[in-house]
């Protein structure tokens, strides 16, 4: 996305943006949409909208609100809605879908009543723990939590009311402070990358053009060719799935690895061969380096697989060739590579804050001495949170550190480049403490409170905090003033975390989370988190040195691979590649990737930039068609009951 201003001010409404219009809709809206994602993600479980970088939800959403803005602004210009008021409503359902994904609200709500549900005689979990478990965060009503998994009752019975609220509130303020912070440093960063490096926020692009004032965008034949191709696809497939007899397209069945039995090829596992539209439209925006590198270290993991089986090696989560840890690795070699850049912004931030200056500078919503000592008061919250559970204060801060550090990298990724994809399951900060430092260094105390902080650490697909910087792109370019959108972004975060736990409950309660939430979301995280917590329990661990080698592998080949493609500037590949390509989702794009890497490197090489900036469209086109269409698909099978098509599933 790139800074220069689009000429078409004066088509903008004279009047200010009404923000709080924006704001009161998009409260009104977000108990729909938590609505529509639990029973698209759990109950239904036929597609996921918030595991990739763009939600289609949101897009979709934006896309209705244009389209009746066209009448508003030639019969009532006085109501019609204006950019910046476009971009509240965006950021604010995007933060929203943030909190109701499956990596985020949807385990923590698992997680809750898991312990007093699922304790049994076998199991021993009174014995073991029960004295240790955080009795404020979680549910014990033995009545309220058996009619949570049965079902066919009300939610709204006062002593099912009463035995929620509290952990619920508990959580909300939690789920506000940990978002605060990550506005906090956005603002404490976003000069240094919007300004001075001038990174370009691909995942920006699309809702940006979207609210262009003038309509320019629609207007191109290149988008609504692209719009035709994935429409028409998602049409046909979603037209098969209600009548059979209608012949289908669909390019999301064919497997590899059925095809590769004998050892140790059969080692590369589960490996989809599929083409999604919308994946080749964003992998477009992306550099062909990235692109490249994406699919290339692909097969280098896949290879990895298949030298561990032929060496007899125990593969496996947390063994040989221990892909999530080699992963955090790279993550975290490039949030010390971005911080260690810009040590001197850094050191000007510093000094600026405890000058007790508090300038306001273009572009922020609030000076950086409020940024800092917001950032630090939050910080403050959350620990005191975990110390309130039992953790000690060393292993309490030293999770937040980890944590905010992946933030800001995943940030830093998608700011720089915009992968439509970043998963790093599995080795969140509960993680990994505990296999650099052996479980024995922690309190069964702390165990259990870690146990309970898997919800937001299990995997990083939909991160609030490169949504509120791709906004405060957005507002930047669009010269829109962030004061009251960043306002909006802690509105939208307490909404939607009430919002979620609302509909969650009211589903859960009537048809049964063990009965008709078929979703892994209703069972499998809490079942992962507590198996991890009996092992840990059981069968204490000293600290793992393969683990911490793997980590230090990943770390130092992603710095030497940056050096070496500061050297070497014609090396096509990039260590983003290696850091991003191994998890779920990558799965099902790479083959996407590497259409989009093809087409991409065929318009440069033979039309260059020009060629690229006239096919960009088009692309465009590809990622609205498919959300379009396939979303209404979506929403269709919410309202009816009726199996859809889904066009997405990582």
């Amino acid at each position: 996305m790139t800074d220069r201003q689009p000429a078409v001010a004066a088509a903008e409404p004279a009047r200010p943006p009404n923000i709080w219009r924006a704001v009161l809709f998009s409260v009104v809206v977000a108990p729909f949409h938590t609505y529509w994602l639990i029973h698209l993600e759990i109950v239904r479980g036929t597609g996921f909208a918030s595991t990739v970088s763009l939600f289609f939800n949101v897009i979709l959403t934006l896309v209705v609100l244009v389209a009746l803005n066209v009448p508003l602004r030639r019969y009532l210009p006085r109501h019609a809605l204006t950019r910046p008021e476009l971009v509240t409503v965006y950021i604010m359902l995007s933060l929203v879908t943030c909190l109701c994904s499956i990596d985020m609200m949807k385990p923590l709500i698992c997680l809750m009543p898991w312990a007093r549900e699922y304790a049994t005689a076998e199991n021993r979990w009174e014995q073991l723990f029960f004295r240790q478990l955080p009795q404020q965060w979680i549910v014990q009503d033995p009545v309220a939590v058996r009619a949570y998994y049965e079902g066919g009752t009300s939610f709204y019975r006062p002593e099912f009311l009463g035995a929620w609220l509290q952990p619920v509130l508990l959580w909300v303020a939690f789920i506000v402070a940990l978002t605060w912070v990550m506005l906090c440093l956005n603002v404490l960063i976003r000069r240094r990358w919007m300004d001075h490096e001038r990174l370009t926020y691909p995942i920006a692009l699309l809702p940006f053009e979207l609210t262009e004032p003038t309509g320019a965008f629609y207007r191109q034949r290149m988008m609504w060719l692209g719009f035709a191709v994935a429409g028409a696809y998602d049409l046909l497939n979603g037209l098969h799935s209600l009548w059979p007899v209608i012949p289908a397209l669909n390019l999301q069945n064919f497997y590899l690895h059925p095809y590769l039995r004998s050892a140790p090829w059969n080692a590369i596992g589960w490996t989809p061969l599929t083409l999604f539209p919308f994946v080749v439209g964003m992998g477009y925006l992306l550099p062909i380096e990235l692109l490249m590198s994406f699919w290339v270290f692909f097969g280098v993991w896949k290879l990895e697989s298949v030298a561990a089986k032929s060496l007899g090696l125990p593969l496996g989560r947390h063994q040989w060739p221990f892909f999530d840890e080699q992963a955090l690795g790279c993550y975290l070699a490039i949030v010390a590579f971005a911080l260690f850049a810009m040590r001197g912004h850094l050191r000007e931030v510093l000094r600026e804050c405890l000058s007790g200056r508090s300038d306001v500078a273009p572009g922020d919503p609030f000076s950086y001495r409020t940024a800092f000592w917001g950032a630090l008061i939050g910080c403050g919250v959350l620990v005191a949170f975990l110390l309130q559970a039992g953790m000690p204060l060393w292993s309490a801060i030293a999770f937040f550190v980890l944590y905010y550090l992946i933030a800001l990298c995943i940030t830093r990724m998608r700011a720089q480049f915009g992968p439509p994809v970043h998963d790093l399951h599995f080795v969140g900060p509960d993680q990994t403490l505990t296999s650099v430092l052996g479980s024995r260094a922690f309190s069964l105390r702390s165990l259990t409170a870690l146990t309970y902080l898997y919800w937001f650490n299990r995997a990083y697909r939909s991160h609030p905090m490169p949504h509120q910087m791709e906004t405060l792109k957005m507002c930047r370019r669009g010269e829109i003033i962030p004061r009251g959108i960043a306002i909006a972004m802690v509105v939208a975060v307490l909404v939607g975390a009430l919002a979620h736990f609302w509909s969650y409950l009211h589903i859960a309660y009537d048809l049964g989370a063990a009965r008709k939430m078929v979703g892994w979301g209703t069972y499998g995280y809490s079942r992962e988190a507590f198996a991890r917590l009996e092992g840990w329990i059981m069968a204490p661990s000293s600290p793992n040195p393969q683990m911490i080698g793997a980590i230090l592998w990943g770390f130092v080949s992603t710095l030497a691979l940056m050096g070496l493609q500061a050297r070497v500037v014609w090396l096509p590949l990039h260590p983003l590649g290696y850091a991003i390509s191994n998890g779920w989702s990558a799965h099902w794009t790479y083959s996407s990737l590497f259409v989009a890497w093809a087409l991409k490197a065929t318009i440069s090489r033979y039309w260059g930039h020009k060629g690229y900036l006239n096919a960009l469209p088009f692309f465009l086109g590809l990622i609205l068609g498919e959300f379009v269409v396939g979303g209404l698909w979506t929403v269709v099978g919410t309202v009816t009951g009726l199996p859809t098509f889904s066009f997405w599933r990582g």
